[in-house]
């Protein structure tokens, strides 16, 4: 185990929630596999079911395992925060099981699917719980860190896609939203989704890069502009579907993204040539992470101009259009989130880079992702047929060694 995993006293709370995470990915991976290779074909309920396994119980778990370790690194933790750190991480796991759970029960609990809201707001207090505790820790340091910054905003964001989750579920559930008019209840229930892959993932992703690759280094005022700017980003593009002011405010919003992308991408560029991946270790998973960031902002430009164009019905996608949609989220949630979460894995709580379980992580879900992508975005379904199957192999295996290994050090 790395020697960085004993200097965090908060240890034990990330591992039982990346631990959780691991085991609802399990779940997502398989519903993608068989529905990547055309062996089944997942009713609606069961595909939404399969994306919040994802976003909420990898990513998302993922994400608030990775909190734990950055904001117990250099500071004193009292058992008595410890103890409340364990019982926030359990019960945010747990919210997030019921979620999940709402989303592949469909109409079989309620006809109205109202088990969603109801659920989804129970999960929206712990998000609430986990704001407070981490605006704590974040005021208990004395020096400034982009990444924690980065991470606090990040859970903002995460906050305003969770009311925007919970009124999307109410108005699956009835068809309106009480107090709202139709049209702005409908604006508001569209807006879940970018919210949530652009405003909260983007920014989190952005503040792991930064803490895996970057953060050692000290304060730097480049990297506090860029998180700023992305904040800033996608709060206007929440506004934007809000007010139905998309085809106007996407454009300035996604130059704002590219801004900063721009600007990690520089302050990284020596991390990027050849003599940078030698010997990276478990530096190699930030290092994607990070090329797959830009190909997810390049993908995200072709969707803005989209917007802007107003050419697009995204009510009614054509084969291709619906393909560069489904690379664009995958992108950021395998390509960027996943490299992220198992680089946190690898460097503090488990592997060092050098293992075999990591080796056939880094080629097969990547190589797997940038098939799976391709495949979408030119409808070439024998790429999609053979490229999921390579990407959800790589990863069970990676998921299972992993496992294994944190099972064995919380024993040891």
């Amino acid at each position: 185990m790395s020697p960085l995993a004993t200097r965090s006293q908060l240890s034990d709370a990330a591992r039982i929630t990346l631990v959780a995470g691991l085991l609802l990915f399990v779940l997502t991976i398989v519903v993608g596999i068989l529905n990547g290779t055309d062996v089944w074909n997942p009713d609606h309920d069961t595909l939404i079911g399969h994306v919040h396994a994802g976003t909420l119980g990898w990513i998302t778990l993922g994400v608030a395992g990775i909190v734990f370790l950055v904001f117990s690194a250099g500071r004193e933790v009292g058992p008595a925060e410890v103890r409340k750190v364990r019982t926030l991480a359990l019960a945010l796991i747990g919210a997030v099981v019921l979620y999940v759970g709402a989303f592949f029960l469909g109409d079989g609990l309620f006809d109205d699917r109202i088990q969603r809201p109801i659920v989804g707001t129970l999960l929206f207090l712990v998000v609430i719980w986990f704001f407070v505790w981490l605006v704590g820790a974040y005021r208990a340091y004395e020096t400034r860190s982009a990444a924690r910054l980065g991470f606090v905003l990040a859970w903002v964001s995460l906050i305003i896609g969770s009311v925007f989750g919970v009124m999307l579920g109410l108005y699956t559930s009835n068809g309106e939203i009480p107090g709202l008019a139709d049209k702005t209840a409908a604006a508001v229930a569209e807006a879940h989704p970018p919210a949530m892959v652009i405003g909260y993932l983007l920014l989190a992703a952005f503040a792991a890069i930064e803490w895996l690759l970057h953060d050692d280094k000290g304060w730097n005022k480049a990297a506090s502009v860029q998180v700023w700017l992305l904040f800033v980003a996608g709060i206007v593009i929440n506004i934007s579907f809000v007010a139905g002011l998309e085809e106007q405010l996407a454009g300035p919003a996604n130059l704002l993204m590219i801004a900063a992308g721009g600007m990690l991408l520089w302050r990284s560029r020596h991390l990027l040539l050849p003599r940078g991946w030698r010997n990276a270790g478990a530096g190699v998973f930030p290092r994607l992470s990070l090329i797959f960031l830009v190909a997810y902002l390049a993908l995200l430009t072709v969707l803005v101009s989209w917007i802007i164009s107003g050419t697009v019905d995204f009510d009614a996608l054509t084969e291709s259009q619906e393909g560069l949609l489904l690379s664009f989220d995958h992108t950021m949630f395998i390509g960027v989130m996943t490299n992220v979460v198992f680089g946190v894995l690898a460097a503090h709580l488990a592997f060092d880079g050098r293992s075999f379980a990591n080796r056939f992580l880094i080629w097969g879900v990547n190589v797997g992702i940038l098939g799976f992508a391709i495949g979408f975005i030119t409808t070439t379904t024998v790429l999609k047929r053979a490229f999921t199957p390579l990407m959800g192999a790589a990863l069970l295996v990676g998921i299972g060694s992993y496992l294994m290994q944190l099972r064995s050090s919380t024993r040891s």
